[in-house]
């Protein structure tokens, strides 16, 4: 397999030391425009690329004739990429959409999933398009699928999350710039066959994960996931609730306002406080991640219903490894850059067994895949994957 990493950041540049490990890649393009964690292996290739320059990416795609293209760049990338891949004939695989607000009152969900747009070039193609296939969005909505498929009818699919430092400290372990998008999205439910805004950091809920993680206070987060996965899964109900331990500082900045991308006059010059905020805070330097040594990312999803018209729960977790152990991989990684590069190499393996063709989420990728997916990731020691069905006594 060749493959084409676009993006050499926190993801891009784990991916392709992941990758560089596997037998059956033969070789690994790494395009960006900073090496500064500049991988040292014959099989892995670096090149300066024009993200922009739809017609260059063609070209270089063209001659190189990759298996697929990883795209590990910023979502506001998402279809110039794509396009360059429709037109050299290549696979693609993302980790998020850009997920623009949708002003049409009539639109069936309030954010726009865009690569969407580009299903029947792929399809013309007989090229995959997998999009939204990192840890979460990604690894998430598979487990959704997962859970769902053990129930005769699905109630309530439930997907919480919890990202925490160890530390007081304020720390990015990914783009800034896509993490204060995010805050200041508002995020959406499904519920009863509609999509529906809700506010942001709202519906507190204690939740209790695997240990070492335990009962943590969850809220409303924006994710894609809300917008997938209802579509290719017959659900009541949506939401998905994160805990993060700098919930505070983010909350703060949204009641301030500098969450804002609506213009304000500061002594006659119009500026948008969130572009302000991005240009203000620092940005990850590598290495930082080492400072946070407790540093965890884990994730439930459960899927409540009935099976013979009995109330069941079915739920899978994953507990991603403490940062302290993720340094002794020699990954360069942090706890967020290691679960999303791992499950975008799982996902890409897959590429050459799926048969499904056009752009599509992981959700409904087929069972076999899935399963082969799933398995892979019990088998990593670093990784507590656990699946579970209990009856369900209370109100849905």
């Amino acid at each position: 397999m060749k493959v084409v990493i676009l993006g050499y950041g926190s993801v891009g540049s784990v991916l392709s030391k992941m990758l560089s490990k596997e037998k059956r890649v033969k070789e690994i393009i790494c395009c960006g425009i900073n090496f500064k964690r500049k991988q040292e292996d014959e099989r892995v290739i670096h090149k300066i690329i024009d993200l922009t320059d739809e017609k260059k990416l063609v070209e270089f795609l063209n001659k190189e004739k990759p298996d697929a293209v990883v795209n590990a760049t910023h979502p506001k990338f998402n279809l110039n990429i794509m396009k360059a891949c429709i037109k050299a004939k290549v696979n693609y695989i993302d980790t998020a959409s850009f997920w623009d607000f949708d002003p049409n009152p009539k639109a069936k969900i309030p954010y726009k999933m865009e690569q969407t747009d580009h299903n029947k070039d792929f399809l013309k193609n007989n090229k995959i398009g997998l999009i939204e296939a990192g840890v979460a969005p990604g690894m998430d909505n598979l487990m959704a699928a997962e859970c769902a498929s053990e129930l005769d009818e699905v109630d309530y699919i439930k997907i919480r999350m919890v990202e925490d430092t160890g530390s007081n400290e304020i720390y990015f372990p990914w783009n800034k710039e896509w993490l204060l998008d995010e805050l200041s999205t508002k995020p959406i439910v499904y519920e009863n066959g509609v999509f529906k805004l809700v506010d942001s950091f709202g519906a507190e809920e204690e939740y209790t994960f695997p240990e070492p993680i335990g009962k943590r206070k969850t809220y409303y987060f924006a994710q894609d996931e809300v917008g997938s996965i209802p579509l290719h899964i017959k659900t009541k109900k949506l939401d998905v609730k994160i805990h993060d331990n700098n919930i505070s500082v983010f909350k703060t900045l949204l009641a301030l306002g500098l969450l804002s991308e609506k213009k304000i006059s500061v002594d006659g010059v119009k500026v948008k406080p969130l572009s302000v905020l991005t240009k203000l805070l620092p940005n990850p330097i590598p290495g930082e991640e080492k400072k946070f040594p407790e540093a965890r990312f884990a994730m439930s999803v459960e899927a409540i219903g009935k099976i013979n018209k009995k109330k069941k729960i079915v739920k899978c977790s994953i507990v991603f490894p403490a940062q302290k152990d993720i340094n002794k991989l020699g990954l360069d990684a942090n706890f967020i850059s290691y679960p999303t590069a791992l499950s975008i190499k799982l996902f890409l393996m897959e590429i050459p067994n799926i048969t499904k063709r056009g752009v599509f989420p992981p959700e409904i990728l087929e069972k076999v895949i899935r399963k082969r997916i799933l398995n892979e990731l019990k088998k990593i020691k670093q990784i507590n994957f656990t699946k579970k069905m209990v009856a369900c006594f209370s109100q849905i």
